[in-house]
């Protein structure tokens, strides 16, 4: 069973605070949270996109290797 991870931010890191004007810092941060979690849950959703899809193509060919196998018996 697969399980989503999600990012969290690690208590005590200021790495991404600036120095911005007050009147214009609250309205810059809340756009660029709000672009960086759209872009983030796009990323999320094509990597499961292409989980679904690589588990689908491994069960096929799990499929088809015990088809050959049964061919391939006596009798």
């Amino acid at each position: 069973m697969t399980k989503k991870i999600r990012l969290m931010n690690e208590e005590g890191t200021d790495t991404l605070k600036k120095e911005i004007p007050a009147t214009t810092s609250s309205i810059v941060n809340d756009l660029t949270v709000k672009q960086l979690m759209k872009y983030l849950e796009a990323i999320d959703w094509k990597l499961w996109e292409m989980l679904k899809l690589m588990k689908a193509e491994q069960d096929d060919d799990m499929e088809d290797e015990i088809k050959i196998d049964e061919d391939n018996l006596p009798g």
